[in-house]
């Protein structure tokens, strides 16, 4: 017989469970046991034998955060040189206030035109991150890479996110640390009709196509080259490119797969490629506990003014809008944030032409720096708030009147359609990312890492902003 072959013989002699006597049971109770416990048991037990097992730890270190990858307009700004904590530039408007005046008669001598220039400027702002490791832990063998070096690289990434986005969203009037992003630089400076309101719906192609005409036509002359959005925006538009109906004509997928992406499209003024951007969201909802150093960061703000909903001509609450509504408030500082507010005991009642508004105090010495708004949408579960609002604490240690007028939309996100070159847009940086180390005070290696420098838009017209972008109908989670 082939010897590699078992068979039934192989077994003869051996009893199995079923017919073992008692002596045998006993015998195979005093075998050592493996057991699946994590921690060390409490106590010495006989047969144990956690002590002879080998942890099995993977090599790899699991990235549950974000990558590199996600990192889109820190990436594809382009970055200039700064050499001053205060970096001017220069605009030149228009080359003659007379855009039709020129035809002379014979002889005639041309009339005068000046050309219009100004001086801007923009204040060079800093971020940075302290990081420590002790220095016994600096002896130890790691599992997965020098744990300096590991923390080195999480700081980077931590002011790369950072970096993302306030590059989208910072604001000095909420804190004169942070610079304005190109969010409240668009909202301030830019033309209103560089200003899209979505109101709710998703984007489409044919808004696409406005804003990049917006760009190209006169007095702007630019041309859109990438659009920042959020994913789930992205999705929307994807979804309307593929109806099972359409034939695949871009990717030509193969090997039974079906779908569809689009990296852009052609608008009449041009090509625009599409960046999907997870640091562009509609700001989350309400926190549920204080996030932050709890010596540092503010008291739940008190709700000084009860809320009450007279009528405004400002007010964007239509009819449609007519119902209740459930709003949260959070104080904010740039350490961190409060336990969230209840703004009323229950729902607020709103019409059409209506404008919600009441008041919030601190609830602690500590500065509050800003307030931040939530809001659900029309007959919403009051746990379902979402950001609509951060407002400057005007009032500092006093009360600070809340207005909601329904400029912004719970669950809604932002839009970024921009000229990306030097020509319209750059950030300008006082110093790369740097790494300085901090004298030894007590046994652990401390290091700082620090960027410093601010996004400047040349040219506000060529950009477009879209604001309060909502999602397709059917849309899950929506």
């Amino acid at each position: 017989m082939n010897g590699n072959m078992v068979s039934w013989q192989d077994y003869d002699g051996i009893d199995g469970f079923g017919s073992a006597t008692q002596s045998d049971v006993d015998e195979l109770n005093k075998a050592l046991k493996a057991g699946q416990d994590i921690n060390p048991p409490g106590s010495v037990t006989a047969g144990d034998g956690f002590a002879l097992r080998v942890e099995s730890l993977e090599r790899t270190l699991k990235n549950l955060t974000f990558r590199m990858e996600h990192i889109k307009l820190w990436k594809a700004i382009t970055k200039l040189a700064a050499y001053n904590t205060v970096e001017e530039h220069n605009v030149l408007h228009n080359v003659g206030q007379n855009n039709d005046a020129g035809w002379i008669d014979e002889g005639d001598l041309p009339n005068e035109d000046d050309s219009s220039y100004e001086r801007k400027f923009a204040v060079v702002k800093y971020i940075g991150t302290v990081r420590r490791v002790t220095h016994v832990m600096s002896l130890v063998r790691p599992a997965h890479q020098n744990v300096i070096a590991a923390e080195t690289v999480n700081g980077t990434m931590h002011l790369l996110r950072v970096l993302e986005k306030s590059l989208f969203k910072a604001r000095s009037d909420l804190s004169a640390l942070q610079f304005d992003g190109i969010e409240k630089l668009l909202l301030d400076s830019a033309p209103t009709t560089n200003i899209i309101d979505m109101r709710g719906k998703p984007l489409s192609e044919d808004v696409l196509t406005d804003g990049a005409l917006v760009i190209s036509d006169a007095p702007n002359y630019g041309q859109a080259t990438d659009l920042f959005i959020n994913p789930r925006v992205k999705a929307d538009l994807v979804k309307a490119f593929f109806p099972k109906e359409r034939y695949d004509l871009f990717t030509k997928k193969t090997d039974g797969l079906v779908g569809l992406d689009i990296a852009g499209f052609t608008s009449p003024a041009g090509d625009v490629r599409f960046q999907s951007d997870v640091f562009i969201d509609d700001g989350g909802g309400t926190p549920t506990a204080a996030v932050g150093d709890a010596t540092k960061i503010p008291a739940t703000p008190t709700q000084s003014t009860p809320a009450t909903s007279p009528g405004d001509a400002l007010s964007k609450f239509t009819a449609d809008d007519a119902g209740d509504y459930y709003y949260r408030a959070v104080a904010c500082n740039r350490y961190g944030k409060s336990a969230p507010r209840s703004i009323e005991a229950g729902a607020v009642t709103i019409a059409a032409g209506d404008k919600v508004t009441f008041g919030l105090t601190p609830g602690s010495a500590v500065t509050v720096s800003w307030y931040e708004i939530y809001r659900t949408a029309k007959s919403g579960a009051a746990g379902t708030a979402r950001l609509i609002l951060r407002v400057p604490n005007a009032g500092g240690a006093g009360e600070q009147i809340i207005n909601d007028y329904n400029n912004y939309l719970p669950g809604c996100t932002t839009a970024y359609l921009l000229q990306q070159n030097a020509e319209a847009l750059s950030f300008k940086q006082l110093a790369p990312m740097v790494k300085i180390p901090l004298a030894t005070v007590d046994s652990s290696i401390r290091w700082m890492q620090l960027i410093y420098g601010v996004p400047v838009v040349y040219a506000y017209g060529r950009h477009v902003l879209y604001i309060n972008v909502g999602r397709a109908e059917g849309s899950v989670g929506v």
